[in-house]
């Protein structure tokens, strides 16, 4: 028996090195800025690519629907603690920009739809958010905007289309609040 105990120690160790990777850790892929927030000069921003398919609700949505619209943008999985933590600074923002003409959507990965639905449940998130589960198809989309190997990670996209903040890290209100100030006001 005292043979197994290391074994056992060795693969939980495993599971846990396992767990925070893939939650907040510095996967492969897109590493760069992992831990950062940061606004992007307007000169400088890059086109979003434009993201569809079907919210947790069942109803189709498309970002470009938003265009003329700023979009707050957070990938998220309902298995990541960061992203939990984040989720209450993420819908009291969208109660206080809904009515500035700032459109937050939510990007669930890696889930299944009942996981998904029971953490939105759980959260009282009122915003859409598209279901990406284990496909990754519109995380993959976002690579070279985000990090498809770290969440959560959050993007504004200003009223053409283009990013013009990311943070790659856990938000709160404040971040939300100083980064959309600017960017409602172009």
């Amino acid at each position: 028996m005292p043979k197994k105990r290391p074994a056992v120690a060795i693969a939980s160790a495993a599971a846990l090195a396992f767990s925070l990777t893939a939650c907040g850790g510095s996967g492969p892929k897109n590493k760069e800025g992992l831990g950062t927030a940061d606004a992007i000069a307007v000169g400088h921003r890059k086109p979003v690519p434009v993201l569809s398919g079907t919210t947790l609700d069942g109803a189709k949505l498309d970002l470009a629907s938003f265009k003329g619209k700023v979009v707050v943008l957070n990938i998220w999985g309902s298995w990541c603690d960061s992203c939990e933590a984040e989720a209450p600074y993420l819908e009291q923002a969208y109660q206080a920009f809904k009515d500035k003409g700032v459109q937050f959507v939510g990007v669930d990965t890696r889930d299944n739809a009942g996981q998904a639905k029971a953490f939105v449940k759980a959260k009282q998130i009122s915003y859409p958010n598209l279901f990406d589960d284990d496909s990754e198809t519109l995380l993959t989309k976002l690579a070279g905007f985000t990090s498809l190997g770290f969440l959560p990670s959050t993007l504004i996209i200003d009223k053409n289309g283009d990013l013009a903040w990311r943070a790659l890290r856990p938000v709160d209100y404040n971040d939300l609040s100083a980064a959309l100030g600017p960017v409602i006001a172009e």
